[in-house]
């Protein structure tokens, strides 16, 4: 390539910046059409064979046709969307809240001693036969501080990233909501056999399943009843390859002092994905007032309390 001349080749566009000559030159490559970009007069001009300028010519018209359709849906989008009403508040000081409620139950399990972690563990058999409190109360405990330092870090993480779209009640009630259903449904499994699990990390992977089906809905409703413009499959696949890459990463490894329940953490994800679709379609978050996004997230924290009332009741 390196010894054609510009005399053997035949311009098929200029463009006033070089990323943009590159990403035309990429298109052409895609086809396998070898190309050049040769810098005149401040200008950067692409360049291909003689014998391959019509089928690149055809390509790049092809390319800047999609383009300015494209375009041409984001202005229609922006002026047919409603008005921006006021910015919704973000309560981030909720992430303090989980914190020092997540350490506290940490400090009650370690002054308690193993019968307090016997109490709330997710029994599988105990579950089964009625002690439902155990989905929530095994959320609180935690095999060490570097698990719960762990599971406070990434859930941290995933709470702050959810806030902005579902509002501090969903956010926390959808955490608790999906971790509970998750060790449930990890009970389900084990019917008939014995499986004990603790830990927030159900919850934690139930706060990314919800931020993946948030995306999917989110990438549907974007391309809802617009024939020109369909919805592509890698826009549902993408969050979702995403939702899965990062569970196995943070999901499935152990540090080698305490087993990893694998199957918790994927049915956490899991629940949280419906959660995440419900709430997405419905539009349940932007729905809820204020005040009442304030009483969810009352609900959320008092949920444990009223599990662990009641598995010291039982």
């Amino acid at each position: 390539m390196s010894d054609k001349t510009p005399r053997e080749l035949i311009q098929v566009g200029c463009y006033l910046r070089q990323d943009q000559a590159e990403e035309r030159g990429l298109v052409v490559l895609a086809q396998g059409v070898p190309y050049w970009i040769i810098e005149d007069e401040g200008l950067f001009c692409l360049y291909v064979e003689g014998h391959d300028a019509e089928a690149a010519t055809l390509e790049l018209e092809k390319f800047e046709g999609e383009r300015d359709a494209e375009r041409e849906l984001e202005r229609e989008a922006l002026l047919q969307a409603p008005p921006p009403g006021p910015p919704r508040k973000i309560n981030y000081f909720s992430l303090y809240i989980f914190t020092w409620v997540m350490c506290l139950f940490f400090g009650i399990q370690n002054h308690e001693g193993s019968w307090w972690r016997d109490l709330g563990a997710a029994d599988s058999r105990a579950i089964l036969h009625g002690e439902l409190w155990r989905t929530v109360t095994a959320l609180t405990l935690h095999a060490g501080p570097d698990h719960l330092f762990a599971n406070l870090a990434t859930g941290l993480v995933f709470a702050w990233a959810l806030l902005p779209l579902l509002g501090s009640g969903w956010t926390w009630l959808g955490l608790v909501m999906s971790g509970a259903m998750g060790n449930t449904l990890n009970a389900l499994i084990h019917r008939g056999g014995a499986h004990f699990s603790i830990g927030a990390s159900t919850a934690v992977f139930g706060g990314l399943g919800m931020l993946v089906g948030w995306q999917v809905i989110a990438a549907i409703q974007r391309h809802q009843g617009r024939r020109d413009h369909p919805l592509r499959t890698r826009e549902i696949v993408l969050p979702l390859a995403a939702g899965l890459a990062l569970l196995t990463f943070l999901g499935v490894g152990g540090d080698g002092t305490r087993d990893v329940d694998i199957m918790a953490h994927g049915f956490g994800m899991l629940s949280g994905v419906i959660l995440g679709i419900i709430l997405a379609w419905t539009r349940l978050p932007e729905k809820t007032s204020e005040r009442g996004q304030k009483a969810l997230a009352v609900l959320a924290l008092v949920l444990p309390g009223i599990a662990w009332l009641q598995a010291l009741a039982g």
